[in-house]
């Protein structure tokens, strides 16, 4: 009779457990992360990157990120490099996504040449598993060497979900 009690206690407590999911209410939260792209292939203005790094609520992540370039514009004086556009998901280690872009304001990028430093705001547009309504924005900070396709950089910023 005591394992039947504890039986149906166990049931009632399990019915009121909710999936945090279906709560409807998302939490902001603080964003840290690492990033690390290498050129994978070009077709037009647009590359495509494979992504990987660590970043808080992730963890270890790949990913794949499209630079399109369709529509930059070169400062003739300072050389700097505006209207790119980035946009692609990020994969956490379970699997979980985060999409990104590319209604971004876009990167700025500057250089004597084929290397230099890139700064950009990039906005979370949705995802998968917990990350499915969520929404960001991250500032990232950076390196890029064209010459040898690779870009780094560091981005801090929140993200709801």
């Amino acid at each position: 009779m005591k394992t039947l009690k504890i039986l149906v206690c166990l049931c009632i407590i399990l019915g009121f457990t909710v999936p945090v999911k279906s709560q409807g209410k998302q939490v902001e939260r603080p964003f840290k992360g690492t990033f690390y792209a290498v050129v994978i292939a070009s077709s037009g203005a647009v590359e495509t990157l494979s992504l990987n790094g660590n970043a808080t609520h992730i963890g270890n992540f790949t990913g794949i990120m499209y630079f399109d370039k369709s529509n930059i514009q070169v400062d003739p004086v300072s050389h700097k490099i505006t209207g790119v556009k980035i946009y692609g998901t990020i994969v956490a280690a379970n699997g979980d996504e985060i999409n990104f872009g590319p209604n971004d304001p876009g990167m700025v990028i500057t250089g004597p040449g084929p290397s230099g430093i890139m700064s950009g705001i990039t906005k979370f547009t949705g995802g998968s598993g917990r990350f499915e309504d969520c929404s960001g924005e991250i500032l990232n900070t950076g390196i890029f060497d064209m010459g040898n396709d690779y870009a780094k950089w560091t981005s801090e910023g929140w993200i709801e979900y």
